[in-house]
């Protein structure tokens, strides 16, 4: 076990799990400045994506999925029960305030741990003692914190303990003595004798000495006593072998074992012994040491054995003198042994013969482990290191100051154990932390029948399908978990434990079991649904499977109204004719009791029915297996899988996408096919097809994908056909691809705006997980089974390696440059991708122009599709068809080829606005509509494209004026004075002006008016 040393100050703080409904209060922790503060959150089996740190300032540290760690903020590695674990350096005043961490899996579930932190800037010393009810403080801390772990979540884990632990230092220099009762041994020449000091568990790096009738003092390491033996033996701590072959052997000797407890205290044992020939006499009792250190090494914790007397001829209150040399080491050792206890929440087990399951006590920084025992069930503890228990093995990891593998390989590990982790803290305290844990072996048989479904009032009649010798227990319990006491023994089925229970009513609906067994705990499951007179033939009960779609008929079949609420009293179905509940994926908020309310004929008011959902895990699916047979000229191909249905068909899919059907006994070319055949090799029904490729050719080298299709699912595994004999080459090895890679369906994947588009990828390989990702930047996971609206998930699945996803909302905007993303079941393998360009085509395309003075508004469909009819719409609300056009409009559309036309000879500004071209496809039920572009184009004057006529009108009207003016200056020149003729002439030149003018000006309605982009009007 690994013993730790650190100094720096640490809180592990693991939280519970999330089924906690509310969080719990921030814990209230102090810290010198400058100390370290390490916080985790245990996740268990969950595989956390996101790891956050909360700081009192508002800021929040990301560690995953992108680790922000610096000199103040670390992410610590993972373990088997922690993945969110960060350390916090340097603590000052600053860090004062509420610290949140938070962890995020996979699944969506966030767990946090908060805690209140203060920082004191001085640190006291001295020296703390820790109390007693500190550790009491601990268990209750534990305890609290485990409170939401369930029997089920105890099955392959056990729960850590949490403890919040200061740093003290207890001096201790001072030696502890442990003096032995003196021992007289009565002996003559010639003889030997055996001492011995046995080892003792809590005391390390022992050194013994020898201390000599003359007083001088030898060390084991050195010593060269002439007849005296050491003893050498991993039960002894000190021994040795003395042969009395002088007289200067007599006299008082010492053996001293000296060594440290808890690394500081010092204890020495001492053994005094006195030798003495037979011939003297003395008043202490005497012991003869004669028998071997192998008889001795048979029981290392007594000196019963080894102490053997001349007993017979001693008083008797002597002989027991002799015999409390024992009893002097116990009463000693447990004077100054000091363990605290900490007792963590138990386990429980519930198992079948074959499984394993782990049971740890995590490694604690402030503990220094020693030592690490299990008792078994039979109460016999067993040291980690030195055991050697039938299905049980250490776990050796760092992280763990005492754990097991447990492997269930019988009915004798059934009962309660306990695993014990004994370690020391501040080098003088012993702490002993207990992990408890029970096991129960449970088997599943099958009970006769299966399911029940009976009317109310008559009898259900139970029992097992096949006999047992253990009948004598068998017990019937309800679907309340309640031992039935009101039941009869069918006599017909004693060996089978059958059972009779009279009258049945709606209460017994529900899952039975019969149980039985003494050991092994063997159940039997069987469903019963008993209906009232109403409608026997009523189902009750449904069990879904997580995360897959439901489409369930619930009611009658004559139901006329039916009413569906489920057990988060939200309504499901409301409306005529059976319930029908349509989930796109069962999740477990789905379980539990829902009401179901039923209108039927001939009643007025509805029956009321309590219906049980049930929610189970998904099967995992078993595994293709493949093998490859290179065998000159030929190279056999063979896919199986462990199933009890039976194979429909069987395909293969070559390097070069080619799919080759696996017909049995059928061959062509180079191709033989074999298959549909069950093979019992190992005991399971297994489905096998195969192909033999006899001359492969450079096409038929690469990878190849198999697939089988039974009644219930399909399955897929990948092959590498890789001839040894052609790979030889350089260049057919260049050109045969043996990894995987990812490849696109096709390079260029068009589509129609607002209906479906796929795009898919494949690779020789299954994969994890699966996304694409738009050209401005927008990704969408998909997984089989998935559909979220507009997005669904459209491949043969993940282990067919195949990325697939449909959309039926894309937009014409959405066109451009897309790829698709796959990460592979090999975590360490890099995510590969692939690129594509997307085409949306608008299904409709409307649009207006000027073409010599006159407007055309046209509006064409996609592919030339023949068209019912085109429909027009002008900016003031005026609608009409090619059919019946107004006047002055002509219709030049070709309803054949999907093209629709008008043109106006001279429009007005009303009509230059923009319009709403509509058409309807031959065969559809709907139209197209779209709108022409929102500038209006006025005709631009000169322009070599401006045919407008400009005509020029012969004034006459000035005509009739420039006669008159003329006339009146005549008269006015003739009889006028000289200053009015002046007036006259300037008056003249005027008017000969305005009219030369006139014939250059044109019309003001035939005028040119600058071009303008006038907005669309209401």
């Amino acid at each position: 076990m690994r013993s730790s040393g650190k100094t720096t100050l640490c809180v592990l703080l693991i939280t519970g799990f999330a089924f906690t409904a509310k969080a719990s209060a921030p814990r209230q922790v102090s810290f010198n400045a400058g100390e370290k503060l390490q916080t985790s959150i245990l996740t268990l089996n969950d595989n956390v994506v996101g790891c956050y740190l909360s700081t009192p300032s508002g800021d929040e540290i990301e560690f995953k999925p992108q680790n922000h760690s610096n000199d103040k903020y670390q992410l610590l590695d993972d373990t088997d029960f922690v993945k969110c674990q960060v350390a916090i350096r340097n603590l000052d005043s600053n860090d004062n305030g509420l610290w949140v961490l938070r962890s995020v899996s996979d699944a969506g579930t966030t767990r946090t741990e908060s805690y209140q932190l203060t920082v004191i800037s001085t640190v006291t010393e001295g020296t703390t003692d820790i109390a007693s009810d500190n550790i009491t403080t601990t268990e209750e801390s534990s305890k609290e914190i485990l409170t939401t772990l369930t029997t089920g979540e105890l099955e392959t884990t056990i729960a850590q303990t949490t403890e919040v632990i200061l740093d003290t230092t207890t001096p201790k220099d001072e030696v502890t003595a442990v003096d032995i009762e003196h021992v007289y041994i009565r002996t003559k020449l010639g003889e030997t004798h055996t001492l011995i000091i046995p080892e003792y568990d809590f005391l390390n790096n022992e050194k013994c000495h020898l201390v000599k009738p003359d007083g001088g003092q030898y060390d084991f390491e050195d010593m060269h006593i002439s007849d005296v033996e050491i003893i050498n033996d991993y039960t002894i701590a000190c021994g040795i072998r003395i042969f009395v072959s002088t007289e200067e052997m007599l006299g008082r000797w010492t053996l001293i074992s000296r060594g440290t407890r808890f690394s500081t205290e010092v204890v020495e044992r001492r053994l005094p012994f006195t030798i003495f020939l037979e011939e003297t006499t003395t008043d202490m009792p005497i012991i003869d040491t004669t028998k071997s250190v192998e008889e001795t090494s048979k029981d290392s914790t007594t000196q019963k054995e080894i102490i053997e007397t001349t007993i017979a001829d001693l008083p008797k209150e002597t002989t027991e003198k002799t015999y409390t040399t024992e009893r002097i080491l116990e009463t000693t050792t447990k004077k100054i042994e000091d363990v605290s206890i900490i007792n963590i929440d138990p386990g429980y087990f519930v198992t079948k013969i074959g499984e394993t399951h782990k049971v740890k006590i995590p490694e604690y920084d402030f503990l220094n482990s020693n030592e690490c025992y299990i008792i078994t069930q039979n109460g016999e503890r067993h040291d980690i290191e030195h055991m050697q228990l039938y299905g049980i093995e250490a776990i050796n990891d760092y992280n763990v100051a005492c754990g097991v593998k447990v492997h269930i390989v019988s009915e004798d590990m059934v009962g309660d154990w306990m695993l014990v982790s004994r370690a020391t803290r501040f080098s003088t305290e012993i702490v002993e932390r207990r992990l408890p844990f029970t096991i129960v072996i449970e088997e599943i048989v099958n009970a006769l029948p299966s399911e029940i479904t009976i009317m109310e009032g008559k009898d259900i009649y139970i029992r097992l399908e096949d006999a047992t010798s253990f009948h004598a227990t068998c017990k019937l319990v309800d679907d309340r978990d309640e031992e039935r006491y009101n039941v009869e023994r069918d006599p017909r089925y004693i060996d089978t434990c059958g059972f009779i229970v009279r009258n049945a009513t709606t209460n017994d609906s529900g899952f039975w079991k019969i149980s039985y067994g003494v050991k092994t705990i063997y159940k039997a499951w069987t469903r019963v649904t008993v209906y009232g007179h109403s409608d026997p033939s009523l189902q009750t009960h449904f069990t879904w499977t997580l995360d897959r779609p439901v489409n369930q008929l619930m009611g009658p079949e004559s139901t006329v109204y039916c009413r569906l609420v489920d057990a988060s009293h939200n309504t499901v179905f409301d409306g005529f004719g059976r319930c029908n509940v349509t989930l796109s994926r069962a999740s477990n908020e789905h379980a539990g009791n829902w009401k179901m309310y039923v209108g039927l004929q001939g009643r007025v008011l509805t029956d009321e029915y309590d219906v049980h959902v049930s929610i189970r895990q998904a099967d995992p699916k078993p595994a293709v297996s493949t093998s490859v047979v290179s065998n000159k000229p030929t190279v056999t191909l063979t896919c199986s899988v462990a199933s009890s249905e039976t194979l429909r068909s069987c395909k293969f899919r070559d390097p070069a996408g080619r799919i080759l059907l696996a017909t049995p006994g059928v061959g062509e070319g180079r191709y033989t096919f074999h298959g549909n055949s069950a093979s019992s090799v190992t005991g399971d029904r297994r489905l096998e097809c195969g192909i033999q490729i006899t001359d492969p050719v450079i096409s038929d080298l690469g990878l190849w994908r198999c697939a089988m299709e039974t009644d219930s699912d399909n399955y897929y595994g990948f092959l590498a056909a890789l001839c040894p004999w052609a790979m030889r080459d350089p260049e057919v090895a260049a050109s045969v691809r043996s990894e995987p890679v990812l490849e696109a369906e096709s390079e260029t994947v068009s589509g129609l705006a607002g209906e479906t588009v796929t795009m898919s990828c494949s690779v020789q390989s299954p994969i994890r997980y699966c996304y694409f990702r738009a050209r401005n930047g927008t990704t969408f996971s998909i997984s089989p089974g998935e559909s979220l609206g507009a997005v669904e998930y459209a491949g043969a699945g993940f282990d067919a390696g195949e990325c697939s996803i449909r959309f039926s909302n894309l937009l014409p905007t959405d066109s451009g440059r897309w790829s698709c993303h796959v990460g592979f079941l090999d975590h360490q393998e890099p995510e590969q991708s692939a690129q594509f360009a997307l085409t949306i085509r608008d299904t409709l395309v409307a649009e207006q122009r000027m073409e010599k003075g006159a407007l055309i508004v046209t509006g064409r469909v996609y592919d030339d599709r023949a068209l019912d009819y085109c429909r027009f719409v002008r900016i003031d609300g005026l609608g009409f068809t090619t059919d019946n056009l107004p006047t002055g409009y002509r219709s030049d559309s070709l309803l054949t080829v999907g093209r629709c036309e008008i043109r106006i000879s001279n429009p007005s500004v009303l009509e230059r606005h923009p319009w709403t071209v509509a058409a309807r496809v031959q065969g559809m039920s709907f139209e197209f509509s779209r709108q022409t572009n929102h500038s209006l184009q006025m005709p631009e004057a000169g322009g070599d494209d401006d045919n407008t006529i400009v005509i020029y009108r012969f004034p006459f009207s000035w005509i009739f004026i420039i006669v008159i003016g003329l006339s009146l200056i005549i008269i006015g020149i003739l009889v006028g004075p000289k200053r009015n003729r002046k007036w006259t002439y300037a008056k003249a030149s005027t008017f000969r002006e305005s009219f030369r003018r006139s014939f250059t000006r044109k019309a003001a309605s035939e005028q040119t008016v600058p071009e303008k982009n006038t907005p669309m009007s209401a």
